[in-house]
């Protein structure tokens, strides 16, 4: 008889064991549920692309742009395709056939994305677009603007007050979204030094590395004993000419000392991770503005990296006071 009271309590048990499934499996259904509901997709099912103009071993704009979306894949668990080297002519295209295969997300790195992103965004309502320095019409998409004026009047003060020859120089890509920082750059310089002279050469091209090249040689030719170049590709091209002259270096995007620790006086650093940061952390929150967006110091996007060792302290001390003098917030907005 004790042997058939044994069954009930079998059964009890199954009972509850299948209760408890049950309801681990709900409560799991539930969660996917509300995280469809809150960010749209799930980040298993989120489709990114990074278009690259350039290389993405530059060590530079679009390196850094590459280092900083993988970290964000690895954050948020979407799947990634990165397409490089794309010619002017074949944007338009590449961004068809990433809209076209269901990307939700496609990210131009540069103001050469931004037109052909247009001509697209309105046959592919589905996906969003996102470029830098350009114009952003439509809904889907949005254009990333640096506050580039106060950044070149950092570094323009900084260039002047380590020019002992009074002449300094500025090697920018010849195209309209550089205009400001120039402008902040000749301000700087005025600023530190109304006696010191500034050399602006331009180049066509973010990565025409031969024209930057000769640029260096012929700004050292005229006595230019600070550089400041704001290339992707060249940079480094520029930085290891000017430190075969002796000629001290600016860089820019990333911290490019390690290129010539005793010649480079400091970086002025886009952030990018911190750029896509915002950028993905907003987009998986449906929060990214459509149109334009600014970024500057105020966003921790643009600062100077660590001054090199030849630069006075008293010197960097200036150059510290004006960084928070400038680094006021404004409002980051879409329109």
């Amino acid at each position: 008889m004790p042997k058939l009271q044994l069954f009930p309590v079998l059964f009890a048990g199954l009972v509850v064991g299948l209760l408890l499934l049950i309801t681990s499996q709900f409560i799991t259904s539930m969660k996917h549920i509300r995280d469809l509901n809150e960010r749209g997709t799930t980040p298993e099912k989120l489709r990114v692309a990074l278009l690259l103009e350039g290389p993405s071993y530059d060590q530079g704009w679009n390196s850094s742009a590459m280092e900083s979306i993988t970290e964000m894949q690895k954050r948020f668990g979407f799947s990634l395709e990165i397409s490089s080297h794309i010619k002017p002519d074949q944007i338009t295209a590449v961004a068809e056939k990433f809209a076209a295969n269901d990307y939700d997300l496609i990210l131009g790195h540069g103001v050469i994305f931004s037109e052909p992103f247009s001509s697209v965004a309105l046959k592919y309502p589905h996906s969003h677009f996102v470029s830098f320095n350009g114009t952003a019409p439509h809904k889907n998409q949005t254009t990333i603007r640096y506050d580039m004026k106060p950044a070149g009047y950092l570094v323009g003060m900084l260039a002047a007050k380590m020019s002992k020859a009074n002449k300094v120089g500025y090697i920018l890509v010849d195209k309209p979204p550089e205009m400001a920082q120039e402008k902040g750059f000749r301000e700087g310089v005025k600023k530190a030094s109304p006696k010191t002279n500034v050399v602006v050469k331009s180049v066509p091209d973010f990565n025409d590395n031969a024209n930057a090249i000769q640029a260096t040689q012929q700004m050292i030719a005229q006595g230019v004993d600070v550089i400041y170049t704001t290339g992707d590709s060249f940079n480094l091209d520029v930085i290891t000419e000017a430190q075969r002259a002796k000629v001290y270096t600016i860089g820019y995007i990333a911290d490019q000392r390690y290129i010539a620790p005793d010649y480079v006086l400091t970086s002025l650093i886009q952030d990018v991770r911190q750029c896509y940061r915002i950028i993905m952390e907003q987009y998986m929150e449906n929060k990214l503005p459509s149109g334009e967006v600014i970024y500057g110091l105020a966003e921790g996007v643009n600062r100077l990296s660590p001054f090199g060792p030849m630069v006075p302290e008293n010197v960097q001390e200036e150059i510290t006071r004006e960084v928070k003098r400038l680094t006021q917030p404004h409002t980051s907005f879409g329109g």
